[in-house]
């Protein structure tokens, strides 16, 4: 059995959520603010606001800057849905740059409770489910600045636990993380 079957993941508040990932040194060196996470962990916001550190040479914000706002709020807000005896990891990315950032750049990300229910009996089913999610990022004025995809993997975790205790046993060494995909 896996280690965390059946344990609850230890609730946060999404108000300090928010608050810590804006001192999180990738998010904070970026120029990223986390603004909500609403209190069904359903929707996140984030803003990026241009400064010297996240410019690019043209003066408008930094695509590395741009693709990391999109980073880790899909799965955040699936992981505080599902519960732990799943895993919930970002797979893959795809962002398409439409026109300059060059002021404050937002995000709004939603994870419905109702989708996240469907991938939650997908993933019982069938072992595992990617999902990709997509969100526009978009200037205060509604200019959209880039469209961002993200898969998204789910799995029970206990579905490979005999296997990693297995391959742990002959001595090959295995990870979570390596058992993506």
């Amino acid at each position: 059995m896996s280690r965390h079957a059946g344990r609850e993941r230890k609730r946060m508040s999404p108000q300090r959520m928010a608050r810590l990932m804006n001192f999180y040194p990738p998010l904070l060196g970026a120029g990223i603010r986390v603004r909500e996470f609403n209190e069904d962990w359903t929707r996140a916001r984030v803003e990026l606001r241009l400064n010297r550190f996240n410019r690019n040479q043209n003066g408008t914000a930094f695509g590395g800057s741009l693709n990391a706002m999109t980073d880790a709020f899909y799965p955040l807000l699936v992981m505080h849905q599902i519960g732990t005896d799943y895993l919930v990891w970002d797979k893959a990315c795809e962002i398409e740059f439409k026109k300059p950032g060059t002021g404050t750049v937002y995000a709004e990300f939603e994870a419905p409770k109702e989708l996240v229910a469907e991938l939650k009996a997908k993933a019982d089913a069938e072992g595992k489910v990617l999902h990709t999610f997509e969100c526009d990022l978009h200037m205060a004025d509604g200019t959209v600045v880039a469209h961002a995809k993200r898969v998204v993997y789910i799995r029970k975790r206990s579905d490979r636990a005999a296997g990693q205790g297995q391959a742990q046993s002959t001595g090959a060494p295995v990870s979570e993380a390596s058992n993506v995909g």
